[in-house]
């Protein structure tokens, strides 16, 4: 198996099928973290971008503070993995399961201004197999967040039996500015 792993500043890409990486893996993007105000604007800072398809990953870390891990496209399965951040921390369109995770959100360091958003799936239409399912996963961390918002208007995301701590906000979903509101998430 060729591996097609490659550092492009702070940013781990995977972009190849049949990876399999296990506990080999634990990656922080600290570009704009900790949040201390103004001089430190909340920005996308990517840990990890996946896009091979039939990428596993067992017991690995990824850490952020918005758009975390850019689960791009392809199938991939994450499972005793960590993944962390405040705003769209797990987003794209990945055909993905992440089972016995634990997601850990930082919504204390957005400060006044909002709540967290853990998912941004990014399903364009009704036909697509994509989408994200939480299996057995433990949501906990500080703050408030939603379990997510749809970044495009047909997403796709499941909690399956799934630990949920008060850091997720009683509505669950944000509608965001999508037309379609929360009729197909």
């Amino acid at each position: 198996m060729d591996l097609c792993l490659f550092k492009i500043s702070s940013l781990f890409l995977f972009s190849i099928a049949r990876l399999l990486l296990h506990g080999l893996f634990s990656k922080q993007n600290s570009y704009n973290y900790p949040r201390i105000g103004p001089q430190n604007p909340m920005k996308p800072a990517l840990a990890a971008k996946v896009e091979g398809d039939r990428t596993a990953f067992y017991g690995c870390g990824f850490y952020g503070l918005q758009d975390t891990l850019w689960d791009v496209s392809g199938r991939h399965y994450f499972k005793h993995c960590t993944i962390e951040g405040a705003v769209d921390f797990i987003f794209g369109s990945g055909q993905s399961i992440y089972e016995n995770c634990v997601i850990s959100v930082l919504g204390q360091d957005l400060g006044e201004e909002g709540m967290g958003y853990i998912t941004a799936q990014g399903r364009d239409n009704p036909n697509e197999t994509n989408g994200f399912v939480f299996k057995y996963c433990y949501i906990i961390g500080r703050g408030k967040a939603y379990l997510g918002r749809p970044w495009r208007k047909y997403a796709r995301v499941i909690f399956y039996k799934s630990f949920m701590s008060d850091v997720v906000v009683p509505q669950g979903w944000d509608p965001y500015f999508n037309s379609g509101g929360l009729e197909y998430v």
